[in-house]
C-alpha cells in the first residue's frame, strides 16, 4: 500500500504570456535539450517547462543542466 501526493497541475507561467518566450498549449515553457527557450540567452528549468515527468528530482537535475547551459552561453558569447 502507498500514497502519491500530487500538487499543482498548471505551470505558474502567466507572467510570460505577454513575452516572446514560447509556451505550449498547456502554458509550459518550450525548451530544447539544453534548456534553451526560443529567446536567445533565456533558459528555463523545472515543472514549468515541457520536460516530461514533473518530479522534484528531475526538476533539480534540469536546473543544474540549465545553469550549465547558461554558463556556456555566457562564456561563448563574451557577455
Amino acid at each position: 500500500a502507498g500514497i502519491f501526493v500530487q500538487i499543482g497541475l498548471l505551470p505558474n507561467t502567466d507572467f510570460l504570456k505577454a513575452s516572446k518566450v514560447e509556451l505550449s498549449n498547456r502554458g509550459e515553457i518550450m525548451i530544447n535539450d539544453r534548456n534553451e527557450t526560443n529567446v536567445k540567452g533565456v533558459f528555463a528549468a523545472g515543472d514549468c517547462t515541457t520536460v516530461p515527468y514533473k518530479q522534484i528530482i528531475i526538476a533539480t537535475g534540469e536546473g543544474a543542466k540549465a545553469s550549465l547551459s547558461a554558463f556556456d552561453y555566457i562564456i561563448r558569447s563574451g557577455q
